[in-house]
């Protein structure tokens, strides 16, 4: 079965090109870093500037002769054919009309490695900071190639509450055991599964939480079975994680593997993750890495209970090696994007496959110091963690949350990505922090909602915020009633709406009025003594609904409105 993760180095190269342009071999055409001109167009003549220069092979002495002649200070690079520079204004931009017979010329900006990127690109450190979420009280279960529990950022018992390693080398047929638990590091060949626990809950703790996973306090299983992943270990990994679901609190699954091939619900691989979706764990899948062309997904990303991952680059852009769908099958498309283009995560110290993949890579994206700990990566298995991540973000803000109530969480919440299918993106780049609001605000139970077109009935979720306002004092009769307006925003397959207004003084006379997006009147509440007001509309649609608190005889009052929006589970 071919692996998701098992993307040749050529893949990774090819991948590296979405950040940069590509170099030119010509010194005439010198590839010059824009915000190394927009530094220069800022600073004074005098102003100390610090520059990379890339060569297309180790720069000769000549060339390095030639930069000292100039008056800049140079360091060199013993494995990088690159010279890095400092001069003033003045000499740095003498370089740029100079033949340095170089690929390009860089700012020296400071470096933001690309899951410290990624981090801040889904709105992960936002959630941290502005939410107070970070994954506590969650655990994810990883079925991969294993993971390092002896690397700092993912220690056994603090971070991975257990780390099976099933027992390939003996046939999973052999009357022994199948797998041994507590072990210290079951990613003794690959260092997949290790990169992927770091994204989703690694610690940082080898660079003072510079690579901290998208959920740094949630615990983690690892389900190892190194190199040897089929169909039956796989199954045994789903087995263990239903076994031990309760006892190790995990809620969610993830899995970044999978084959090609027609989907079919009957599948085993299928069947399993519908039943720890029914467990109501929230299973997590690679879209692929079999891009561009369509028809190329992984077949256990379609399930419908699953929620299928595609590549994003760090621009929003979509990963070309990212597997797609097909247009307009309700089944054969990926969900949602996420970063999964030269990724920095936990590297384990057995890992040869992933480490000598990632080798080129990493002298470019890590410092030396971190180089023993942590490696680059790309593919959609490195997108999936960040959403197994940032669905235990959510799942913190709302335990219990349904699975597929998350899923429509992420969907609504999505950042578009102009130019590009539904079938090649999903509803498009992941938003963490806009997710976990949402979450924070959708109730627990769930709703029934029967089409009286189709006939067909459907589960529904319910999401509650509040607001308070202010409405100034108002004579209607007079012509002079006052207003405050609030906007809801209704996502994707909304049911019903609910809105109410509550308020102090009974001498206040307050009305209630809701209009749809285009300005037509939804629904209203006018009642006499009262300090309440409330509607509610049945049928509504995708759009800004304006909620107008009218002052119809009232002084300055404030109010509490609260509003539920009912909307379709898929």
């Amino acid at each position: 079965m071919k692996k998701i993760f098992s993307a040749a180095l050529a893949f990774l190269l090819i991948a590296s090109t979405f950040f940069t342009v590509q170099p030119k071999a010509q010194a005439s055409t010198l590839e010059v870093d824009t915000e190394l001109l927009n530094v220069l167009e800022q600073v004074t003549d005098s102003t100390l500037v610090e520059a990379v220069i890339t060569y297309e092979s180790m720069p000769t002495n000549d060339q390095h002769n030639l930069l000292q002649l100039l008056g800049l200070e140079t360091k060199t690079f013993s494995q990088l054919p690159m010279i890095a520079v400092r001069g003033t204004k003045l000499e740095i931009s003498s370089l740029l009309s100079t033949n340095l017979g170089a690929l390009s010329i860089y700012y020296n900006k400071e470096l933001e490695y690309y899951l410290r990127d990624s981090r801040a690109l889904v709105g992960a450190e936002s959630v941290w900071n502005d939410l107070g979420y970070t994954g506590r009280g969650v655990t994810v279960a990883v079925i991969d190639s294993g993971i390092d529990a002896t690397h700092p950022d993912l220690p056994l018992g603090e971070k991975v509450v257990q780390n099976v390693k099933f027992l390939v080398g003996e046939g999973i047929f052999s009357e022994g055991p199948l797998y041994l638990e507590n072990v210290a590091n079951t990613d003794t060949s690959s260092g997949h599964g290790t990169h992927v626990a770091g994204t989703i809950a690694g610690l940082g703790t080898a660079s003072e939480g510079l690579y901290k996973g998208i959920a740094p306090d949630a615990k983690l299983v690892g389900l190892g079975t190194g190199e040897g992943l089929n169909i039956l270990w796989a199954l045994e990994g789903f087995n263990y994680v239903l076994e031990h679901q309760e006892e190790y609190g995990i809620q969610v699954i993830s899995n970044s593997w999978g084959t090609s091939g027609e989907y079919s619900a009957n599948n085993p691989i299928n069947v399993a993750s519908k039943k720890a979706h029914d467990a109501g764990m929230t299973v997590v899948f690679a879209a692929g890495n079999e891009g561009p062309d369509d028809n190329t997904l992984n077949p256990y990303s379609a399930a419908p209970w699953v929620i299928s991952v595609a590549a994003g680059t760090k621009d929003k852009q979509l990963a070309d090696f990212s597997s797609r769908g097909i247009a307009g099958d309700e089944l054969l498309h990926p969900d949602i994007t996420a970063p999964g283009v030269d990724i920095v995560a936990t590297k384990s110290s057995t890992g040869l496959v992933m480490n000598s993949l990632g080798s080129v890579t990493d002298a470019t994206y890590i410092a030396p110091e971190h180089l023993p700990y942590y490696t680059t990566a790309s593919g959609t298995s490195m997108a999936t963690p960040h959403i197994s991540g940032i669905v235990a973000l959510m799942l913190e803000a709302k335990p219990g949350l349904h699975p597929d109530v998350v899923l429509d969480i992420l969907e609504n919440t999505a950042d578009p990505m102009e130019g590009y299918a539904y079938h090649e993106v999903g509803a498009g780049y992941v938003n963490a922090y806009e997710a976990v609001k949402l979450a924070e605000k959708t109730a627990l139970k769930l709703g029934k909602y029967k089409d009286k077109k189709t006939g067909k009935t459907y589960n529904t979720y319910f999401v509650e915020e509040t607001w308070t306002g202010t409405v100034g004092a108002g004579v209607s009769e007079a012509g002079a009633a006052s207003h405050d307006y609030y906007d809801i925003l209704l996502g994707s397959n909304p049911v019903s709406l609910q809105v109410k207004i509550e308020w102090l003084s009974p001498t206040n006379d307050l009305d209630l009025y809701v209009r749809d997006a285009s300005g037509a009147l939804a629904g209203s509440s006018g009642s006499a003594l009262s300090t309440t007001e409330e509607t509610f509309i049945p049928s509504v649609t995708e759009g800004t609904y304006t909620v107008d608190v009218e002052g119809w005889l009232n002084t300055v009052e404030q109010y509490t409105g609260t509003y539920v929006v009912e909307y379709i589970l898929k």
